[in-house]
């Protein structure tokens, strides 16, 4: 994304304006866009270049998880964190807000969406919270982000989506944990959870494959994954168990074969307190990263599923793919930016590290 579309995002956009930070140079490289919160707990869409330069700030309403971006680069859609109901619908070329929308009555989102790969429909996890069933929301992006169509995401509490490189399949993280806007964030079926990772063909819902965790693991949460070379998904989870179990939290699939969980030392196992808050694929999907911000830690595995290396970043989380293979963006809770690469192991603060009015959230994507 280039300079000038940057500027373009001054005009108004609803919610309040935007704050431009300008740069004696132009950003170079890819860009980057993430939610993330001030000391005041003000919320706002932040657009970053590849050395850590701050672009723009957009206000928004509450508090967001993750943000998609259409196939053309052209639109953005922010997604709300469950429970909220909200998509933000941005136009980044002309720089204005498009529209806010919400969830259908009974429903509320878990933070994540995929567009189709034309860039025609755009595909979010919801809760069907009465029924306790997730579903995938289907909207018409051409009619305004229109919901045309749901269907049953496979399980209960989806929450992160990835499309295929078919372009036709769903790969979809089901949690497997039970929650109602009544009780806020509350999990309500820890004792009877099954999480599962299953593909779904986007055109129809059909539930094309399906995947458990071993019994003994059944209250390890998949939360997250991302898809790399050969059609590796690379998961991340959550255990919701005892505190003094260290059950493995990042694990590998390909379609038609068992899911393989990874081993890591254990002192690293334990580091990451049960918890892996985001995973990122590299540009070349050769290895992929996982964040523990409870821990501090960000792993590194390699595609067949070696544990590589590791790096502490303080409530490290949000993580993009950096300009070359096995090189990473890496956010923090606490203000933190940093470049990783895995071949020198070196961490290099960018430009915004360290700035308390900079608290970035879960995730980052990378405008291509």
């Amino acid at each position: 994304m280039k300079r000038r579309r940057f500027l373009a995002t001054l005009a108004a956009l609803g919610t309040g304006p935007i704050s431009f930070i300008g740069q004696a140079e132009q950003p170079t490289g890819l860009g980057y866009l993430s939610v993330r919160a001030d000391r005041q707990r003000r919320y706002f869409l932040s657009g970053i270049d590849i050395r850590g330069r701050l672009n723009f700030d957009l206000p928004l309403p509450e508090r967001a998880h993750a943000v998609a971006l259409h196939p053309g680069g052209e639109a953005a859609v922010v997604i709300a964190r469950r429970p909220g109901t909200f998509l933000q619908i941005i136009d980044l070329r002309q720089g204005r807000l498009l529209e806010r929308l919400e969830c259908k009555p009974g429903r509320h989102l878990y933070g994540h969406g995929i567009f189709s790969r034309d860039g025609k429909y755009f595909y979010t996890t919801e809760n069907d919270f009465e029924a306790g069933r997730g579903v995938i929301g289907v909207r018409d992006v051409e009619s305004g982000y229109k919901l045309v169509d749901e269907f049953d995401s496979g399980g209960v509490g989806p929450h992160e989506l990835r499309l295929m490189p078919d372009t036709e399949t769903l790969v979809i993280a089901n949690g497997g944990i039970r929650t109602h806007p009544d009780f806020d964030r509350s999990a309500l079926n820890l004792e009877t959870m099954r999480p599962s990772l299953v593909y779904i063909d986007r055109r129809n819902g059909l539930l094309l494959e399906t995947r458990h965790l071993p019994q003994a693991m059944h209250q390890n949460s998949i939360r997250h994954l991302a898809v790399g070379s050969g059609n590796r998904i690379c998961i991340a989870m959550q255990y919701q168990g005892p505190r003094n179990e260290t059950p493995p939290l990042v694990a590998l699939h390909h379609r038609g074969e068992t899911l393989k969980p990874l081993s890591a030392p254990p002192e690293i196992l334990s580091a990451m307190k049960n918890y892996c808050g985001s995973v990122c694929a590299d540009g070349a999907g050769e290895c992929f990263a996982v964040s523990s911000p409870r821990g501090d830690l960000v792993t590194f595995w390699s595609r067949e599923g070696s544990y590589l290396k590791h790096t502490r970043v303080a409530d490290g989380c949000g993580i993009a793919p950096g300009e070359s293979a096995g090189e990473f963006l890496l956010s923090s809770g606490l203000g933190g930016l940093y470049r990783y690469s895995v071949a020198d192991g070196e961490l290099q603060p960018l430009i915004l590290s360290g700035r308390e009015d900079m608290l970035w959230d879960n995730h980052m994507t990378a405008l291509s």
